[in-house]
């Protein structure tokens, strides 16, 4: 099928509801992504210079190409880098992407982008797409859409050690805890916002949370927030191509909510509202886990904007929650107690909750 790239297409929906039918789901794949062949003109022009420069590079290269459990030695980027530069693979991979999909996705936190030579991409990408020819493996992704279909969303929602809806238990107590220390002080409706909720796992972890406490459906509801559209379709439709364990894991969360209710009561949305101080709505409970002071989000300024944004969307009587698990190394450039400083300096009162931290608006 030959890609119209030249035509409009429809952006993936601003607010969707959990999905559990899987001819839905694959109804709305068919919008997010471009099926059949990707016969594109320029694209064909990028796999070819690069298919020449990987017989030039395959060709010269004394210690041979990328094997697993390669030791890769700077010598060894310095030459590839010379000889297959990153960049031009990247460059060919952006336009794969252009064409395959209806935005322009960041690849910032990608192998791709984050790799300091295609060796080091290789070790990072999962194994069906470790293809030391970047130009036969993109050959084979503009070919085969179920190929790529799976490389993609590997390559934005990645596998993630320790990916639950239960990662933070000690948090989740303390939130039962506050919930019930608190009565009916929400007379209407619990508002809560999982604010970069990545592929949504502790967003129907809040919901069972929620509905364990006692809330009935009717009584709250769920916004889970994240800039990357293809996390908000894995987080809405629970698609993991790339990774059927998971993909198994939310089916059976998602099939013990249904029955509650709970299921029925969260939304996604696309949308960086960590960073957007704007929004009419308030909450009052916001997640905001595994993204302060990380490698995305750790310069100050920054750090200050975000939670500013957070703070203002936060509802009197209203609670922020942060936790990580990041490793030391974060921790010595953004400490706990700077994060403490800058929520302080939003006007809330601080205390410690499970894992992490927690902010919370007095009234």
């Amino acid at each position: 099928m030959k890609n119209p790239h030249h035509l409009p297409r429809p952006h993936p929906p601003a607010c969707i509801r959990p999905v559990t039918d899987p001819d839905e789901t694959q109804k709305a794949l068919r919008r997010l992504l471009v099926p059949g062949v990707l016969d594109d003109h320029d694209l064909q022009q990028h796999i070819t210079r690069l298919g020449e420069r990987f017989r030039v590079y395959a060709g010269t290269v004394p210690f041979g190409l990328w094997g697993e459990g390669l030791a890769i030695t700077a010598e060894m980027r310095a030459t590839t880098d010379l000889l297959l530069p990153l960049k031009e693979v990247r460059r060919a991979f952006r336009l794969l992407l252009r064409r395959a999909l209806p935005f322009a996705p960041d690849i910032g936190g990608t192998p791709l982008q984050t790799a300091p030579s295609w060796p080091d991409c290789l070790e990072r990408l999962d194994p069906p797409f470790r293809e030391p020819n970047p130009a036969r493996l993109l050959a084979k992704l503009a070919d085969d859409a179920e190929f790529r279909t799976r490389c993609i969303f590997s390559l934005f929602v990645p596998r993630r050690h320790g990916a639950n809806a239960d990662r933070y238990p000690a948090q989740g107590d303390f939130l039962r805890q506050w919930l019930v220390t608190r009565g009916r002080r929400f007379d209407k409706r619990l508002r809560c916002l999982d604010a970069a909720c990545g592929a949504g796992e502790g967003t129907y972890g809040l919901a069972r949370l929620l509905a364990e406490t006692g809330l009935e459906p009717y009584g709250f509801r769920i916004v889970g927030a994240s800039r990357d559209p293809l996390e908000i379709f894995a987080a809405a439709h629970g698609f993991f191509p790339h990774d059927p364990p998971r993909q198994e894991a939310f089916r059976l969360l998602r099939d013990e909510l249904r029955p509650t209710g709970a299921l029925g009561r969260i939304r996604f949305i696309a949308a960086d509202l960590t960073a957007d101080a704007g929004g009419t709505e308030t909450f009052d409970v916001i997640l905001c886990n595994g993204i302060l002071g990380g490698p995305f989000m750790h310069e100050r300024r920054i750090l200050e904007r975000v939670v500013a944004g957070l703070a203002n969307r936060l509802a009197r009587g209203g609670i922020i929650l942060a936790a990580d698990r990041f490793h030391d190394g974060w921790k010595r450039i953004v400490p706990p107690e700077l994060l403490v400083e800058i929520l302080t300096g939003k006007g809330l009162s601080v205390v410690t909750a499970g894992e992490g931290i927690a902010g919370i608006r007095g009234g």
